[in-house]
């Protein structure tokens, strides 16, 4: 792998500023606790429960943001075991969840909770005391069930879309509720960091976003009725959860440039660029969501496309205006101009295997939709007092709801595992370039690096070789040198005791020394000569010449005795 160079990831930097900052994503986002823990990403093992109305249960849309946050962690997250848990009825209130609490087997055994409630109360009237009196019996229910306040997360009601054309019947405006939701903001607000629980205003950023689409057309909505959001604005909730979350960047991105490649998050091998087109094997490890219309539609309402959604490609190094044809195998899933390469492409949206896995996904995350609002749809008969249960009666609706649930959890994991990790043949050609002329080229290149690189091993190898020569020899040169300098030393230090004996010799000869001090003298130098003569074989020489100077002192100093 290759390491991408920094302005591979610039056109992305760009885009999620665009996307985040650009189109009315209004006030920052309040998603920390009391105690300042950052609201994070949900991990391996965690049940999370979407406690909520008819805007969580969402039977008019053919997913909720329920199923859609479950689409992206299991792209993104395909490792972890995550379940997200529709606990949505129709025409709730917080206390229509209060008082089927201790009765829902469905509410036991989550250690997360999303909520999302509140236009019920608006629309009946409801004091903004009362509602948030109301949330906070919940939160502490959820407490005593085990959750921390970190582990809660309350969602700010959607909005009241009052203003759109479509609100207005004979001239009279139909929901007139939205300040008395902003009351309710108002109150969460200032209470989530008593609760000590994360708070997430995507209220004032839908606002801002819709004001803007209704300057271009009145009737522009993302809601189905002016209330219940539309799938487009479902798929809107759950991407502020995300962002909120801290999920900033796409699926995968690969990018191209000067004959390298590098992937984030995908494996890219066997890359080869050359000026009419590239190819690459791709291991991919991140499965994008099915190109429904409302994902569709989602991304053409963000002009820059949906970063968390997105698997990108970047390629620089082609003609600008030039037409290229992006293949899978040997089919075309699409074709793009090279300015468009080099602005990045999106392949997650593109016809090919992975969209087909992407499908079998979105299909059966439809039918756990399906599943779960039908189970949901006798608490709403509670709710209404159209029907009553026995206890071992909702057990029983439960298990079967349960049981249905898990075997679609299981086969939307098996879909999604089959397809992550699989082996792509990618290309890009020029129009008028084909794959077999690609291939060839690329052989051609190959061969030409080979043989450079053989090239180049043996330039190295034989500069290695001088280079060992030249040390070999300096150190036989220094080694001669300082055999040199001992032998030189040792020639010193013995023509200097033999200078510095004659010395002392002659001193004596002259002064009378001889007679008193000159063998002690004599015996000293004897000692201090010996290691040094020894080693030069001279040691016999002196000592024979010591010794018969000692007889001839000794024959002299008899001849003055007598």
């Amino acid at each position: 792998m290759h390491r991408m160079k920094p302005q591979s990831f610039l056109f992305l930097r760009l885009l999620f500023c665009i996307v985040c900052f650009g189109i009315g994503m209004g006030k920052e986002l309040k998603t920390e606790a009391a105690e300042g823990e950052p609201l994070s990403l949900y991990s391996d093992g965690d049940i999370v429960g979407c406690i909520g109305d008819s805007i969580t249960h969402a039977t008019y849309t053919p997913l909720s943001y329920v199923e859609m946050l479950d689409q992206y962690y299991l792209s993104r997250f395909p490792e972890r075991e995550i379940e997200f848990r529709n606990l949505g009825a129709g025409g709730y209130k917080i206390g229509d969840v209060l008082n089927i609490y201790d009765q829902d087997p469905a509410l036991r055994g989550i250690n997360k909770a999303i909520i999302l409630l509140g236009t019920n109360e608006a629309i009946l009237g409801y004091a903004p005391e009362e509602y948030i009196g109301s949330m906070e019996k919940l939160i502490e229910r959820l407490k005593e069930d085990g959750l921390k306040g970190e582990d809660i997360l309350i969602l700010s009601p959607p909005i009241c879309d009052q203003n759109c054309a479509l609100n207005y019947w004979n001239g009279r405006p139909r929901w007139t509720f939205e300040d008395r939701l902003l009351e309710y903001m108002d109150g969460l607000e200032a209470k989530a960091d008593e609760w000590e629980v994360h708070y997430l205003d995507f209220h004032t950023s839908m606002a801002e976003l819709t004001a803007q689409l209704q300057k271009e057309d009145a009737g522009n909505t993302l809601t189905t009725d002016c209330i219940h959001p539309n799938a487009a604005g479902q798929r809107l909730i759950a991407y502020y959860i995300l962002r909120a979350q801290g999920a900033e960047e796409p699926l995968s991105e690969t990018a191209a440039s000067d004959g390298e490649a590098a992937a984030v998050r995908d494996e890219v091998t066997d890359f080869y660029q050359g000026e009419r087109g590239m190819k690459w094997t791709w291991r991919t490890e991140t499965l994008p969501v099915a190109a429904t219309d409302d994902v569709l539609a989602f991304r053409e309402l963000f002009d820059a496309g949906d970063v968390l959604y997105r698997k990108t490609l970047l390629a620089e190094g082609f003609s600008g205006d030039v037409s290229y044809r992006v293949l899978m195998g040997e089919a075309e899933i699409g074709k793009f101009t090279g300015k468009e390469l080099e602005n990045g492409i999106d392949f997650s949206v593109l016809e090919g295997d992975w969209q087909d896995a992407a499908g079998r996904v979105y299909d059966l995350q439809k039918k756990r939709h399906r599943s779960a609002a039908a189970y949901r749809n006798m608490w709403i008969e509670v709710m209404m007092q159209r029907a009553t249960y026995t206890q071992e009666q909702i057990q029983t609706e439960y298990e079967k709801w349960r049981a249905a649930d898990q075997r679609l959890r299981d086969e939307m994991r098996t879909a999604a595992q089959e397809a992550l990790g699989g082996v792509f043949s990618m290309a890009v050609l020029e129009e008028g370039y084909s794959l077999e002329e690609l291939e060839q080229d690329a052989v051609r290149a190959r061969k030409a690096a080979e043989e450079q690189a053989r090239k180049e091993a043996e330039e190295q190898a034989r500069r290695e070789a001088e280079e060992q020569a030249r040390k070999e020899a300096q150190e036989r040169a220094k080694k001669a040198a300082m055999e040199q300098a001992a032998r030189e030393a040792e020639e010193l230090a013995a023509k200097t005791a033999v200078e510095t004996w004659k010395a002392v010799e002659e001193r004596g000869k002259r002064e009378g020394l001889l007679k008193r001090g000159i063998p002690g003298l004599a015996a000293g130098l004897a000692v201090l000569l010996l290691p040094v003569l020894l080693r030069r074989g001279k040691a016999g020489c002196l000592c024979s010449g010591s010794a018969k100077k000692r007889r001839e002192y000794g024959q002299n100093s008899g001849d003055r005795g007598r």
